[in-house]
């Protein structure tokens, strides 16, 4: 929940800041506790507490935000002086707002890393996670410059997966859609106008007419069945383990189910070396690549063997008990636990995979698209011809008799 403070700072500023906490009492003990003087809290209302969807900064802003922030520490410019900077340049209005609080908090002495990780879900877990790293090595250019080159390769790796799924989406949908103009319009007529013939009609004519009458006289009830229906799922998805379990069986269909697999493991990966060769420790580094992964079923099998390495156990002990990753990544990470560049070796795992996944799109695309347009002409030829055979038929009688 979001919360509206007016807060003392030990310098003996007065502020109105935004904060996130589960509840007042444990915002009021966090305050306190780093030195601030409370003298109210406001639960916040507004349209981003009563949104359906967490509003998230796009990765597309945090991107440009990570490159045009380092480039300004480069040049040699105080963290203070190149937040204002970025916040003068900033357009996006939430994103503004949210610069303007962790810009105050850090001029109060708060932590970079800190003040971003109290936006919330805001931004992701990997970026106070870097910025930690950052302020623990003394190097918080470097890492975000590494940072922005995550996210890059991040969106390049999303917007082939788009591109590569709209035309067969589109093929689809227009697919569907020409079924349903046949079936709700077109092969009623037809019924009516056989109907008045002294035909025998054949049995897939007799069959279609006998589902498009039906799909006719239900349409109401079957779109409310199917709504319900997606409100019930969308109810269910809401429950807590349910992600999981849908992600599971997404990785179980053959070929699909491969090619997420690859792209989470793309994504622990190249978390874990992001935040590794930012100097972060591994079990922290763990925590928050679980967190990342877009898949939940992968996300849950890493968040529990995280546990394993707190014993003492290695990367590649830990990964290979969650049965999510395939034995070249687990090869590959024992080598580079051995000889020490776990980063490097996670990273060119991240990249044999997103070269893997290309290369099988691609090849499935070249395949797919004659396959889907065969597909589609084969089933609106065989409705139409399923109606227009007995036409040409009763034409061919009536000359015979003729």
């Amino acid at each position: 929940m979001e919360y509206s403070c007016k807060v003392g700072t030990p310098s003996g500023e007065v502020l109105e800041q935004t904060f996130s906490a589960q509840d007042e009492a444990a915002l009021r003990a966090e305050l306190e506790q780093k030195g601030f003087y409370v003298f109210a809290i406001r639960r916040r209302m507004g349209m981003r507490s009563l949104a359906f969807g967490t509003k998230r900064i796009s990765a597309e802003l945090l991107m440009l935000f990570a490159q045009e922030l380092s480039a300004l520490l480069k040049a040699g410019l105080p963290l203070l002086q190149s937040l204002d900077v970025m916040l003068e340049r900033q357009k996006h209005p939430i994103f503004r707002r949210s610069l303007g609080v962790i810009r105050e908090k850090v001029k109060s002495g708060i932590a970079a890393s800190e003040a971003f990780r109290a936006e919330g879900d805001l931004y992701p877990a990997i970026l106070s996670a870097s910025l930690v790293a950052g302020e623990r090595s003394g190097n918080l250019e470097t890492v975000l410059k590494r940072f922005a080159v995550y996210q890059r390769l991040n969106l390049q790796l999303k917007k082939k997966a788009v591109a590569a799924a709209t035309y067969p989406a589109v093929l689809i949908s227009m697919m569907l859609i020409l079924v349903g103009v046949l079936m709700l319009k077109v092969i009623p007529a037809f019924e009516k106008f056989y109907g008045d013939m002294d035909v025998q009609l054949p049995l897939i004519t007799r069959v279609l007419i006998f589902l498009a009458l039906g799909l006719q006289k239900n349409v109401v009830w079957i779109a409310g069945g199917l709504t319900a229906g997606i409100l019930l799922f969308s109810a269910w998805l809401r429950r807590e383990g349910s992600g999981v379990v849908v992600d599971r069986v997404l990785l179980a269909i053959p070929f699909v189910g491969g090619l997420m697999r690859m792209y989470a493991t793309s994504q622990l990966s190249r978390t874990l070396s992001s935040l590794l060769a930012g100097g972060l420790p591994l079990v922290q580094a763990m925590e928050v690549a679980a967190a990342s992964v877009g898949n939940r079923a992968m996300a849950a099998a890493v968040g529990a063997a995280t546990p394993l390495i707190r014993e003492g156990k290695s990367l590649t002990l830990a990964l290979e008990s969650t049965n999510m990753l395939e034995n070249l990544p687990l090869e590959m990470v024992k080598v580079g636990e051995q000889t020490g560049a776990l980063a490097d070796m996670l990273s060119a795992v991240a990249d044999f995979y997103d070269d893997e996944m290309e290369n099988r799109l691609a090849t499935v695309m070249a395949l797919l698209e004659p396959i889907m347009l065969v597909v589609m002409a084969v089933i609106v030829a065989a409705m139409l011809l399923a109606f227009y055979l007995p036409l040409f038929e009763a034409i061919s009688a009536i000359q015979t008799r003729g």
